[in-house]
């Protein structure tokens, strides 16, 4: 145990299961006095000799300050809820096209598995003629920040598209999936983050339409 969580800041604490994921090792608990909610590693289960809690389960815990806020560090008991909360569906990533539709048609592919473009074909003994270049596309402005509280949470990339700099997050609790662009890794000191990589991002916005501020890789 590190030394910043040796000194307890409060004892015999009652808090709920938020939610703990096994597979993760770690979950969060709800204080029952409404201050907020504090971390909770698969390492206090062990040293109790506890199983891994299901949501809205109670436990009587120590607090103390971790590097990234209340963490638990002792649980001293841990009480199922009498009604087991239902098993979650978890959100089911949209099948990705493994090609364009012009492959499904039977069009040659390019390079790097594209298929390739083929425009009007001149009759027999004509000329070809050129297809007249596309406008330069105008880059787009971000948008100022959506107002609104800032909420920190975990999540799974779903995707980020290098062409486009954005992706979308899939939260682990139920929810809208949250945008993200390359203005905010850059905030964030990252480069590129690649799909299926969880993070804790602080969101902003919506709860129909929240914006990532924030985005760090766990």
């Amino acid at each position: 145990m590190s030394e910043e969580l040796k000194n307890v800041t409060a004892t015999n604490v009652t808090a709920t299961v938020k939610w703990f994921k096994p597979e993760k090792g770690f979950g969060f608990v709800r204080l029952a006095d409404g201050s907020g909610e504090a971390f909770l590693h698969a390492s206090v289960l062990a040293a109790a000799s506890l199983p891994n809690p299901v949501e809205g389960t109670t436990v009587v815990c120590d607090l103390a300050q971790g590097a990234k806020g209340p963490q638990v560090v002792a649980i001293h008991s841990a009480t199922p809820p009498e009604t087991p909360p239902a098993p979650r569906a978890r959100n089911q990533r949209p099948p990705r096209a493994a090609a364009s539709a012009s492959q499904s048609m039977g069009q040659p592919m390019g390079p790097a598995g594209q298929a390739a473009r083929q425009g009007p074909q001149p009759e027999d003994g004509g000329e070809g003629f050129a297809r007249p270049p596309k406008p330069p596309r105008e880059r787009r402005e971000r948008q100022s920040e959506p107002a609104g509280p800032a909420t920190m949470a975990y999540g799974t990339v779903r995707w980020y598209n290098l062409d486009s700099q954005s992706g979308l997050i899939e939260p682990w609790e139920d929810g809208a999936t949250v945008y993200f662009d390359r203005a905010t890794l850059r905030q964030s000191g990252l480069d590129i983050v690649a799909d299926g990589e969880d993070v804790r991002y602080l969101a902003v916005g919506s709860e129909d339409a929240p914006v990532a501020q924030r985005v760090e890789l766990i």
